[in-house]
């Protein structure tokens, strides 16, 4: 298998991990900060049992090579994670995910300024029409308009797309375990503003896993991404989570999405398979 296939494969793979975190943060329906709390906590845990299975006693090792990198790295992660959870409770999920977005366009711009590196025509146009289908998603939706939680959303699209271009300049180490401090540092915020939310004993459970033990295997996979493929296109891949999350509402909260909705994701499914299948081509062995 080619490196770029290999990066798309497990990119898309760690989305569909992530896919229920913006329904499980719904469901809990606690103050923003306080989950943030015990969600970078668990986050760091898993995620450090993880990357201790997988490097044994070269985790230490792993950790120093990422260097000042994985110090950018690390803090950009903490600030997009409370952003996004912010922007949540502030402005709702489907706000939230119109303007996370545009972070493949942010990555593209850094990728450009500090990396050199050109952006395909066809990634262009993919993004194009990635955000035509959330915008067709959102505005079936109509949400109140929060001005605070919009801005929160945009720090963490742009927080996003800086990780991803930080990983990308250093394509030859794993950033997987810069996320740790990262997430402890989260942590620690979270407790020093929020607390411990008042949540029932299946609300914890489910907060558990899902911070404990999807999150860490899903950002793990996303991390090793820009390894192998552009920010860009990491960020183009996280676009399926904004057809999958109205998909997970419908199961398991019985709050099925209108044909607009459903023509939105089904415009952004397809149109990232199309661009992903031109990719995989390209890099395909001769022969």
């Amino acid at each position: 298998m080619q490196d770029r296939q290999k990066g798309l494969l497990l990119t898309a793979f760690g989305v569909l991990v992530l896919s229920p975190d913006a329904l499980v943060l719904r469901w809990l329906a606690a103050e923003a900060m306080s989950v943030l709390a015990w969600r970078g906590l668990l986050m760091a845990i898993g995620l450090g049992l993880l990357l201790a299975w997988r490097y044994r006693a070269g985790l230490p090792a792993a950790a120093r090579r990422c260097g000042r990198t994985g110090l950018g790295c690390a803090l950009c992660y903490c600030g997009s994670t409370i952003g996004f959870v912010q922007a949540i409770s502030l402005a709702g999920a489907a706000n939230t995910l119109l303007i996370l977005s545009v972070a493949p366009l942010i990555a593209a711009a850094l990728a450009w300024l500090f990396l050199g590196e050109r952006l395909a025509l066809r990634t262009l146009l993919a993004i194009l029409i990635c955000v035509g289908g959330v915008g067709l998603i959102v505005a079936d939706e109509a949400p109140g308009n929060s001005l605070a939680g919009n801005a929160w959303a945009l720090a963490a699209a742009t927080l996003l797309a800086g990780n991803f271009t930080l990983a990308r300049s250093k394509p030859a180490v794993d950033m997987s375990p810069a996320l740790i401090p990262g997430a402890l540092l989260v942590s620690l915020l979270g407790f020093l503003f929020g607390g411990t939310p008042a949540l029932s004993p299946t609300q914890w459970a489910g907060l558990a896993f899902m911070a404990g033990v999807l999150l860490p295997l899903a950002f793990m996979l996303i991390q090793l991404g820009p390894r192998w493929i552009s920010g860009t296109e990491v960020g183009l891949l996280l676009l399926l989570e904004v057809v999958l999350g109205p998909l997970w509402v419908w199961w398991l909260l019985g709050e099925a999405p209108s044909s607009q909705v459903l023509l939105g994701g089904a415009l952004i499914f397809v149109t990232l398979c199309v661009h992903g299948l031109l990719g995989w081509r390209r890099v395909a062995p001769v022969g």
